[in-house]
């Protein structure tokens, strides 16, 4: 089993138990890929019925309003994405994917997903708790930005997600995520280092 499968496998026993049989069998429907940094597996606009986990690397989820790039949010290893009215109803993608650094993901079509749902029932549980995570990581993000001071949120988005401090994550899409302008947080930590 490669590292990729194993992080996989780690994921959904967090969950709930799955056999080796019923592993092998979901495994055969994902594929692997390696992506460049900069490339954009999922695009604004796309249909897109893909799910990714992420293997290595870090992926940035955004949005474009206005010809303005929001970041929505900045997923690590051992996570997964997916846009969910795309992916369950084909609407065109509200979101895009975009690699920060080269990195690494196991991918999947809803077509082949759906597949393995009558057949392994494990994977409806797996499917119904990572749609709430992706709600829950939703709504907690929402009740951050309504935090104050800035520096305050900006200390629990780096407890709860310490892959943000990565150098290749730049500031203004931490302040994107915090919604402040990137200026402002600039002047928020060159305060804490003085």
């Amino acid at each position: 089993m490669t590292f990729s499968q194993n992080l996989l496998k780690d994921l959904i026993n967090s969950i709930t138990p799955i056999s080796n049989k019923d592993f092998k069998q979901l495994i055969s429907i994902f594929g692997e890929k390696s992506l460049k940094k900069g490339s954009k597996p999922i695009t604004f606009g796309e249909t897109s019925n893909l799910v990714l986990f992420v293997t290595k690397g870090l992926l940035r989820e955004y949005t474009v309003n206005n010809n303005e790039e929001h970041t929505l949010w900045i997923t690590g290893v051992g996570e997964a994405i997916l846009d969910p009215g795309s992916f369950m109803v084909g609407e065109p993608s509200k979101i895009e994917v975009e690699a920060l650094v080269n990195s690494h993901i196991m991918y999947t079509t809803r077509q082949q997903f759906e597949s393995v749902l009558f057949e392994i029932p494990a994977i409806n549980s797996v499917a119904h708790v990572l749609y709430q995570k992706n709600l829950q990581d939703f709504r907690e993000h929402m009740l951050l930005l309504k935090i104050w001071p800035t520096q305050k949120r900006q200390e629990i988005l780096f407890e709860k997600k310490p892959h943000l401090l990565r150098k290749e994550v730049k500031l203004k899409h931490i302040a994107s995520l915090l919604n402040v302008h990137p200026n402002s947080l600039s002047r928020i930590r060159n305060q804490r280092i003085e």
